[in-house]
């Protein structure tokens, strides 16, 4: 690595763990059509392609099920995000890529607030592959995994050795977690691992996740990595608000 792709690697991992030395004042405006969501103003750093529709290439045909999959997605924003669990945790949706160098900065705050305040979140992941046919791979692969019960196990396994486009390296990666190998790479074809990158894609597009990572805690969003300070004074903040109503008994 050249000395300036270390200085850009050391501030990309750096940078939101700078802005955990001081608290400010966050500001939120409400997202229009999407009562109770609000949007945290300004973003964080964040990985993207050129294609800043998330799939919805509007050089394309109109997609009758992805227009209706959006619809739905407007129709019931909160249970589209986080189910319709009665659990009074603070739910986050975590839309991330494997190849994401921002996203693995924001995995990090966000497993050291869990281990810190044990049982005030609710983690919910979409898989949102950006950044070319490794990501699709990867992601395709955890979710497949995710049918054995491993999904854990595979992401962490993936997040050590992203850059997999090959099927065979992915049944011995299962394999030597102790999964089905051929299963699992069987699995990654089934018609329900598209669907679920489709409905992925489709949240991204509804609350305009062009990049990622991107982040729903409570009724809260925002694109990009940002600053652990201000992930925690999120969750404080919404753990004063009331439960989504979706999310109440």
């Amino acid at each position: 690595m050249t000395g300036g792709a270390a200085a850009v690697a050391a501030w990309i991992y750096a940078a939101p763990r700078l802005g955990s030395l001081w608290r400010r004042e966050l500001v939120y405006h409400d997202l229009d059509g999407l009562a109770p969501f609000r949007e945290l103003a300004g973003t964080g750093a964040r990985s993207s392609t050129n294609n800043v529709i998330v799939g919805f290439d509007v050089a394309k045909a109109p997609d009758p099920a992805k227009a209706a999959r959006i619809a739905a997605i407007r129709a019931d924003p909160c249970a589209a995000l986080f189910g319709l669990a009665k659990d009074l945790r603070v739910p986050v949706a975590f839309f991330s890529d494997f190849n994401c160098p921002n996203c693995r900065v924001l995995e990090t705050i966000l497993a050291d607030y869990q281990k810190a305040n044990p049982g005030v979140l609710r983690l919910v992941r979409f898989e949102l592959p950006l950044l070319g046919a490794a990501s699709t791979t990867a992601s395709k692969a955890v979710l497949a995994a995710d049918r054995q019960g491993a999904y854990a196990a595979m992401h962490d396994r993936l997040l050590r050795n992203r850059m997999v486009s090959d099927l065979n390296l992915v049944k011995a990666m299962a394999e030597d977690l102790g999964l089905d190998g051929p299963q699992l790479v069987a699995d990654m074809q089934r018609p329900e691992i598209d669907t679920a990158l489709d409905q992925a894609r489709a949240l991204a597009a509804v609350f305009g996740f062009y990049g990622t990572p991107g982040m729903v805690i409570g009724r809260t969003v925002f694109l990009g990595a940002i600053p652990a300070a201000d992930v925690a004074q999120i969750i404080a903040d919404e753990r004063a608000l009331p439960p989504l109503p979706c999310l109440q008994a």
